[in-house]
């Protein structure tokens, strides 16, 4: 079986991240919220950096030339290999890896809640925003709408038409 470019971009980076997780994860320890605010962040570097080169790549294999919607559905590729990867590596770790870490959050949010150090309503605000981290679904969708907008913005910019397509369609 042949894989595009874009496919192994997307299994590599996706790879990438999930090692970079797993390090962040370990070093700060697996109790620290931290660690999701730089996955988001090495998320956000994999698909930027990524769904361009993809897209490049690709432009560079029809010999300089490529139509929006092509590299629209290249950069759209690559994001949903990485989003896969990413919502399976995110059941993994919590399940296997961190299996403790979601219980520990929640009791640290009602031990400040009973402490009284913060508002009832930032407490909520807390419980939602810790409820929503361990979601895969959530991972998933939020890194196919951020590759999404991000393919949209490489496939406007990459784009050129081969104008030998243009004068045979006229």
């Amino acid at each position: 079986m042949k894989f595009s470019l874009n496919i192994k971009l997307g299994i590599i980076a996706g790879a990438i991240n999930c090692i970079a997780w797993y390090a962040f994860s370990k070093s700060l320890g697996y109790y620290e919220l931290r660690v999701d605010q730089y996955r988001y962040y090495v998320t956000l570097l994999v698909l930027l950096f990524g769904i361009f080169i993809s897209v490049y790549m690709e432009r560079k294999n029809q010999n300089g030339f490529i139509q929006f919607k092509e590299a629209l559905k290249t950069g759209f590729v690559y994001t949903l290999v990485v989003a896969v990867f990413l919502g399976a590596f995110n059941y993994i770790y919590y399940k296997f890896i961190a299996v403790d870490a979601v219980d520990y959050f929640l009791n640290q949010a009602q031990k400040t809640m009973k402490e009284g150090k913060v508002s009832d309503e930032d407490i909520l605000k807390n419980l939602e925003v810790i409820r929503s981290y361990f979601g895969s679904f959530r991972m998933l969708m939020s890194t196919v709408i951020m590759g999404l907008i991000l393919s949209l913005l490489s496939s406007a910019i990459l784009r050129k038409k081969n104008p030998m397509v243009a004068v045979s369609e006229n």
